[in-house]
Order: structure tokens, then sequence, then C-alpha cells
């Protein structure tokens, strides 16, 4: 196993452990979007989406490119697609059964539920 670095990884996590940020990135899994897009999609205000769409951003979790007026954003998969392997391995291994608590008709309304939660990490 390579060194391990305590502030890379905790920033990289941390920023992931956020529900809006999750379901920014569920959003995008199929192609590409604006934030107004993606706020929509969320039922979310848009400056919530651009804030966490910069976090993901800066981690180079999400790409962004100028389309005329509008900036559009897609996911990183070269960081992302190697991430969901893994996940989906410790999924199937560890929690099995864990992917079928939400059934796929119930999905988009859990999404847009989970994603308006407020999620406080205590480090202390």
């Amino acid at each position: 196993m390579k060194s391990f670095s305590n502030e890379a990884y905790y920033s990289f996590f941390s920023s992931l452990a956020n529900r809006t940020r999750l379901a920014i990135i569920d959003v995008l899994k199929e192609n590409p979007k604006t934030a107004l897009e993606i706020s929509k999609v969320l039922e979310q205000e848009e400056v919530t989406i651009s804030h966490n769409l910069m976090a993901l951003e800066k981690l180079a979790i999400v790409n962004s490119r100028e389309s005329g007026k509008e900036t559009v954003f897609s996911l990183n998969r070269e960081i992302l697609e190697p991430l969901s392997e893994i996940l989906d391995f410790h999924v199937s291994k560890y929690c099995p059964g864990l992917e079928k608590c939400v059934p796929p008709e119930k999905l988009k309304e859990y999404t847009k539920h989970e994603a308006e939660k407020t999620m406080f990490i205590n480090h202390g």
C-alpha cells in the first residue's frame, strides 16, 4: 500500500460526504449538464448546486467547459470510474442487498430528499 496522505484523503472524502454532491454526481453520470439543468432535476436552488459544483471541481471530480454563455459540467471519469468499481465491490461484499433498499421507481424522490439533508461531520 502506498503511503497514506491523511490531508489529501480527508479533503477528497469529506467533499464526497455530502448528499447534494453525491446527487449531482448521479445526475451527471449520463451526460454533461449546466448548473440550471442540475438544479431542475434535483429541485434545488441553482446557487446551492453551483456552490457544490465548485467544491467538486476543485478536487477534479467534476470538469467544466464554457459553451456559449453557459458553463457545462461533466464527471471526471478517470477518477470516478475506478472509485465506482471499488465502491461496487465493497457494497457487494460487505453490504449485500444495500443497493436494493430504494426501489428504482422511488429513486428520484429519494435522491431529492437525501440531497436536501444537511450533513455535519464532527472530527473533534
